[in-house]
């Protein structure tokens, strides 16, 4: 399969998404630590023994120990990690994945939401379709002054196993509540067997009209919580469950660190500026609230970089000069890292095996990009430097594999192996345009 890479199409798409995913996600700023239970207050993370992640979402793509499943909307592909050639899942000769009856065809039909994502779990092809159901509703009494409205949409998740090709389909379970986007970077995390995504179950939309003329009003909410999905049993738990909270457009980002789960609910639009970061052990399938940030907190919105140990790493919106740490133990002081100097640097960072990899310079153009990071401790210290001919940014660690974008070359998306660290230039492997929808020719 010819895989080409076309910077050109799906740019703008992928810059913005870029942004999203470089800088993690969070809002609110000088927000409130919550406190846990009392060993959080010690050095040791009660997970460090759970087994890291062995699979996530980014973009459309779902990253495996052994392979990486892809999900266009219409048709599900699936490439090794080398050579990385994404072809569809059907493996009928005749068959030319256009109709409805090709094995690779997602669940989605035109008109429907297309935010089906698949992922391989042992021998078998996971799907997860989401269904979206529109109602509508008059709540004004006949011949009032002022007509109220309500529209809702009301999500759901249906679960179907398949054999690896995407035949033999069967449904195996279905939940209220759906994934928000696949989309997303940091979309979902797969760990111990068990898949962790969020979600709206439930948008509403209210509208005030006055017959006489005056102005429209109108108000949004958005009911939604975080999932954990077995994919052995196919139990579903649920956690922080919240219901109709203000404002919609709500992202859902999840990360592992030393086997625990982290999950970034946060919120730009319309006037809502919050952040709730939440830290599950899967092992005891316990769920806690580690962090609250909104738009009264000082000083300023604030965006989760990761955690070591019992350590989160944030960056504050306004400007995202320092890197900032704070324990999660009540009432830890924040602290800062390290600072970025001039009008146009921002951090950028990444934490990997316990270490902070800190971006100290760096250059975009052409035969001179380039990019420089600093090695820090958990708390700053300078441990190494190392230097890259490309501009090069990290996205997640998938086993012994680094996932990493290089910018203005000529693919987004790369990996190498950990042990590579220092040569990704040389030794990493092109996986493909930021956007993995674009990897399916037939949809465009």
């Amino acid at each position: 399969m010819s895989k080409k890479m076309n910077r050109n199409q799906g740019m703008r798409f992928a810059a913005w998404l870029l942004v999203l995913s470089l800088v993690g996600s969070g809002c609110g700023a000088g927000g409130q630590v919550r406190p846990q239970e009392a060993e959080n207050e010690t050095e040791a993370v009660q997970g460090s023994q759970n087994p890291p992640k062995t699979g996530a979402l980014h973009t459309y793509y779902f990253f495996e120990e052994d392979g990486i499943a892809l999900s266009s909307g219409k048709r599900f592909l699936y490439a090794d990690w080398e050579p990385v050639e994404f072809d569809v899942i059907c493996m009928d000769p005749t068959c030319n994945h256009l109709t409805e009856g090709c094995s690779a065809r997602s669940l989605s039909r035109e008109g429907e939401l297309a935010n089906d994502f698949c992922l391989i779990y042992g021998d078998r092809l996971i799907i997860l379709h989401t269904v979206r159901e529109g109602q509508s509703e008059t709540l004004s009494e006949e011949g009032a002054e002022t007509i109220v409205s309500e529209s809702r949409d009301v999500y759901s998740t249906e679960v179907y196993e398949a054999d690896l090709d995407g035949s033999n389909r069967r449904k195996k379970a279905s939940f209220p509540g759906a994934i928000d986007t696949p989309a997303m970077g940091h979309g979902a995390v797969l760990a111990d067997g068990k898949l962790y995504f969020g979600g709206p179950t439930r948008q509403r939309d209210r509208y005030e009209n006055d017959i006489y003329g005056g102005a429209m009003k109108s108000w949004s909410w958005t009911s939604h919580a975080l999932y954990c999905l077995d994919l052995e049993e196919y139990t579903l738990e649920t956690f922080a469950v919240t219901e109709d909270a203000e404002g919609i457009g709500y992202m859902y980002q999840f990360y592992e660190y030393e086997g625990m789960i982290y999950a970034v609910i946060s919120n730009f639009n319309n006037g809502v500026d919050c952040a709730i970061w939440y830290r599950i052990d899967p092992a005891s399938g316990g769920c806690e609230e580690i962090c609250r940030f909104d738009s009264n907190t000082v000083p300023g919105l604030a965006r989760f970089e990761g955690a070591i140990g019992n350590t989160v790493y944030y960056t504050y919106e306004d400007s995202n000069k320092t890197l900032y740490a704070r324990d999660i133990a009540a009432g830890a002081e924040e602290r800062e890292i390290m600072t970025v100097d001039g009008e146009d640097r921002q951090v950028i960072a990444f934490i990997l095996d316990g270490q902070i990899l800190f971006q100290t310079d760096r250059c975009y153009e052409g035969e001179n990009r380039m990019t420089e990071y600093a090695v820090l401790d958990k708390d700053g210290n300078l441990l190494d430097t190392i230097r890259y001919d490309e501009y090069i940014t990290f996205g997640d660690v998938i086993g012994d594999k680094i996932l990493y974008y290089a910018t203005f070359s000529d693919c987004d998306w790369w990996w190498a192996y950990k042990e590579d660290l220092a040569d990704l230039p040389e030794k990493g492997v092109g996986i493909g345009y930021y956007n993995g929808a674009m990897h399916d020719s037939l949809s465009h």
